[in-house]
């Protein structure tokens, strides 16, 4: 027994070492976007700066449909395919998502073109959006292929390099030619393009290093195992429940910006961004404990896999209770260091920690679901979370406002949480 302890230890070491050096990822990726939106609205001025932040949501919101899942169905098939030693497999799963990324990410672009005039005029009522959305479609096909990429890389256990790829290299790039003295708003989103290229190839680079585990099977070492669903059967709920993330980010806002104030709508976002501070420390330990839900799963290996799903759990709560505590404790002054004004939120922010400590407490069942082949049902559960978000956000925001904004918020986030653990435990008992 002895001649174990000190490999466990030595594992326990490199595991934790390992979400630390995510967090650490993403922490990169905090301080990047948060200086690359302050300079850049300094730098341009209001009106421009939001054209800006308009065509970065429209290449993320194009970038995630074009993607349609197949980053995190190709995350699943790398991982578990080699967990069982079957490269070849592997190989296949990722040079498939590849193609199916890529032609999405080249229509997604083409499409962003040849619209962008009517979409400036009629859906976006901003003429001026026409040129610099069109400069902007230049950025969609790298970051596409940067994030599937990232989740590629996640998928062969490199977890950290992964989240460097898909989050934390295109705004430090960005934020790094402003820095270098770029001042216009298509300077700067060439720029984003660039960096988005950047991150790519650094990524596909990191792949073709690590082509030698895609290069042979070993069937009499997995020949009693069934055959994983095809890729697109992995990848679609999947891509539906990236979209409706998007959407449950987004609409709160958007209902507030109808019914409320302006400097109502800048505060809520400004602690809605806050509060959300706690998915940072979730998808960063998540993305890490991914590729080995994955493998766990595919080998059987149930003892582990509950191990690895309780060691997660307790790690996203070491680090995440007390941020949560932070923003219920100390609401105003957290508030205040975004600047004069914003503290009218506060109440908003106490409002939504206790949603995210929901969160926080019963974190990363939703990977474990896409991760284990249960992706139709993590579909379900996020259009019920969808279904929530609208009546509520329906029925509180216009009579309360912010608040009632909080509250629709706080309550799909613990839906959220809630809803994938009862599932995982009706599912995998032996998993949770």
């Amino acid at each position: 027994m002895k001649l174990h302890r000190p490999d466990t230890l030595y594992d326990m070491v490199r595991a934790y070492g390992a979400y630390v050096a995510a967090l650490v990822v993403r922490g990169l990726e905090l301080v990047g976007k948060l200086g690359l939106y302050m300079l850049a609205a300094r730098v341009l001025g209001v009106h421009e700066s939001g054209l800006f932040f308009l065509c970065i949501t429209w290449v993320l919101l194009i970038s995630t449909l074009t993607r349609a899942g197949f980053e995190k169905g190709v995350m699943r098939h790398v991982a578990a395919e080699l967990a069982v030693h079957k490269g070849r497999e592997a190989r296949r799963a990722l040079l498939a998502g590849t193609f199916w990324v890529t032609l999405g990410g080249a229509l997604g672009t083409a499409a962003t073109i040849l619209l962008a005039a009517p979409l400036s005029t009629y859906i976006f009522n901003e003429p001026d959006l026409a040129a610099p959305l069109v400069i902007s479609a230049a950025a969609i096909l790298p970051q596409t292929l940067a994030i599937f990429t990232g989740h590629a890389l996640t998928g062969l256990t490199r977890g950290v390099l992964g989240q460097l790829v898909q989050n934390g290299l295109w705004p430090v790039l960005t934020l790094a030619a402003l820095a270098a003295g770029i001042r216009s708003l298509d300077g700067i989103l060439y720029a984003l393009a660039a960096a988005n290229l950047v991150a790519a190839l650094t990524g596909i680079a990191l792949i073709w290093r690590d082509r030698g585990r895609l290069k042979a099977d070993a069937p009499a070492a997995a020949g009693s195992l069934e055959h994983l669903p095809a890729l697109w059967r992995t990848a679609l709920p999947l891509g539906v429940v990236e979209v409706v993330q998007i959407t449950l980010n987004s609409l709160p806002v958007l209902l507030l910006a109808a019914f409320g104030m302006p400097s109502e709508v800048g505060a809520f976002s400004v602690a809605n961004r806050i509060s959300m501070l706690i998915w940072v420390v979730i998808i960063s330990i998540g993305t890490i404990a991914a590729p080995k839900f994955a493998a766990h799963h595919r080998q059987g290996e149930w003892a582990e896999l509950r191990a690895l799903n309780r060691k997660v759990r307790l790690t996203v709560a070491a680090f995440g209770v007390p941020v949560v505590a932070a923003m219920m404790i100390f609401p105003a002054p957290l508030l205040s260091l975004i600047g004069p004004g914003f503290e009218i939120a506060a109440t908003a922010l106490v409002i939504m920690s206790v949603g995210q400590l929901v969160n926080c407490l019963l974190s990363c069942q939703d990977i474990m679901l896409a991760m284990t082949g249960h992706g139709g049902v993590l579909r379900w559960l996020n259009a019920a979370q969808l279904v929530s978000c609208c009546v509520l956000c329906a029925v509180l925001i216009p009579p309360f406002g912010m608040t009632g904004a909080a509250v629709a918020t706080a309550i799909f986030i613990a839906q959220g949480g809630i809803g994938t653990t009862l599932a995982v435990r009706r599912l995998m008992p032996q998993a949770l």
